[in-house]
């Protein structure tokens, strides 16, 4: 996998992919991003000013093909996070996504990013997730973050976690290569 910074041309991409998880979500019955929040121009704009920003990456294979997108930067909301937190040293995820034929890529993203992360000098990775989707919350927790805290509000994405970036990468599922080799071993 390469994982390069985004470009403006791939706006068109991290929206479709947007798109694709949205509904694959309403397919299993939740409503995450079936309303883009606040408005769609808004979240577009969201999303082309942290590509201009080179807060956005792409995760290609070796053919070119976009397997996935996170966005990394260092904004902690203050409608979320406390002043305490938003002083300390983390950069905050946003819009991971992974297609739906690249399942078990995300855990590999994480450890990416939380090792990015630290050698920023960050001591946490943090990220926003929807409230109500709970199966959502229990794959952070599986990918080593905290549950912080979870707020009520208009926003939908009030569940906090976070992961310490000095820790050991959490282990994700086997690559196609290392399936093979363990047939042939």
């Amino acid at each position: 996998m390469i994982i390069e910074t985004a470009s403006i041309t791939d706006l068109p991409v991290v929206l479709a992919m947007r798109t694709e998880a949205s509904e694959w979500l309403a397919e299993i019955g939740i409503n995450q991003w079936r309303q883009p929040w606040p408005t769609h121009e808004a979240m577009v704009e969201r999303s082309a000013a942290s590509i201009r920003a080179g807060e956005t990456w792409m995760v290609r294979d070796n053919e070119g093909a976009t397997a996935a997108t996170i966005t990394l930067d260092t904004y902690a909301d203050p409608q979320l996070w406390t002043t305490r937190e938003r002083a300390e040293p983390a950069m905050y995820v946003h819009r991971l996504i992974v297609r739906r034929g690249w399942t078990g890529l995300g855990t590999r993203i994480l450890n990416w990013a939380a090792a990015k992360a630290g050698r920023q000098g960050n001591d946490w990775i943090r990220i926003d997730v929807w409230t109500d989707n709970k199966p959502l919350h229990n794959y952070y927790q599986r990918n080593g973050f905290e549950h912080v805290r979870t707020l009520h509000s208009d926003y939908p994405s009030g569940a906090l976690f976070q992961r310490p970036t000095k820790v050991a990468p959490v282990p994700g599922p086997p690559t196609l290569a290392e399936q093979v080799q363990s047939l042939t071993d």
